[in-house]
């Protein structure tokens, strides 16, 4: 028996033990976030394309069109039903200031307490992704110039040095350092690249979305940078988990660590392994059912204070 277990990957002895393990009231867990928002459906208008629902809505495209790939993205029939991306688990981390979420592409606003308020967002490309750290708002502009970087002016020697304010500037109207790096969160003159790998490493809104933050949020709010690809939450006695792409394949093991994650919060056994490994490897970036509690669940389980 021992021989053949050693011949069994991490992956499925860690099935075994998903499957035969269960939860325990008696030991501590670890609870789940919660899931918010609720599934929404809109239909195409004549002479709509994705990209233009997508900003329609203020949400980001590649969101939209990877939870309808049915559907053409540039010239879809008029009165397409198309689901929005509107229904989220909440990233495991402290509920306060701005988090940003690099792989789902959304920025979550804690600063006005209670649920979040969640913005669709542009991150770094490959050659120059996000920051991923803990950091705070540094200075603040309004009507910011950008001073191109050297990096930038060799891809594209016909840009000047800096670009003033107005319409060709891609940082929009307004702009928010992150902490002392020359990073920051900022418009766009291009809303059609809000949920896309589109920018050298900036955090992007859509210029209307970033002016009212903007407005609200002063200089020494918290901003915590994550790289949570995966997540996993419960919401009326049900397990969910909500799978994103990857961007700059950082990830491995995304299912082995759900699996783990999952034992944490005591909740083996009350999952269908073939179901999270499904929805993983899908990345639909929505909540897919995964499992079912019984009544008798401690309460413990399925609730997790804000902090």
């Amino acid at each position: 028996m021992i021989a053949h277990l050693c011949k069994l990957s991490r992956s499925m002895l860690l099935a075994v033990a998903f499957a035969v393990s269960t939860p325990s009231a008696a030991r501590p867990v670890d609870p789940l976030p919660p899931v918010l928002g609720e599934p929404s459906k809109d239909l195409v208008r004549p002479g709509e394309d994705l990209v233009e629902l997508a900003y329609r809505h203020r949400l980001g495209f590649d969101a939209i069109s990877r939870l309808n790939p049915q559907v053409k993205v540039w010239i879809p029939d008029p009165g397409t039903v198309v689901e929005l991306p509107t229904e989220y688990v909440l990233p495991e981390a402290p509920r306060k200031g701005l988090l940003i979420n690099v792989p789902e592409m959304r920025l979550y606003d804690f600063t006005r307490g209670g649920e979040p308020e969640v913005y669709a967002i542009a991150i770094g490309d490959d050659m120059d992704p996000s920051l991923v750290g803990d950091f705070r708002v540094g200075a603040k502009r309004k009507n910011p110039a950008w001073t191109v970087p050297a990096s930038i002016r060799a891809e594209r020697p016909e840009l000047p040095a800096v670009v003033p304010p107005g319409p060709d500037n891609p940082l929009g109207d307004h702009w928010m350092t992150i902490g002392n790096t020359s990073y920051g969160i900022h418009g766009t003159n291009n809303p059609w690249s809000i949920g896309r790998m589109a920018t050298h490493g900036c955090i992007r809104l859509y210029d209307d979305q970033l002016a009212g933050l903007f407005e609200r949020v002063p200089s020494g709010t918290p901003i915590r940078l994550i790289y949570q690809s995966v997540k996993l939450g419960v919401r009326s006695g049900a397990l969910y988990v909500e799978a994103h792409p990857d961007p700059y394949r950082r990830d491995a093991g995304r299912l082995e660590a759900a699996i783990d994650r999952l034992a944490a919060a005591g909740l083996a056994g009350y999952v269908d392994l073939r179901r999270l490994r499904r929805a993983i490897d899908a990345g639909s970036g929505v909540p897919v059912q995964i499992g079912t509690l019984p009544e008798s669940a401690p309460a413990s389980i399925t609730s997790r204070p804000a902090s």
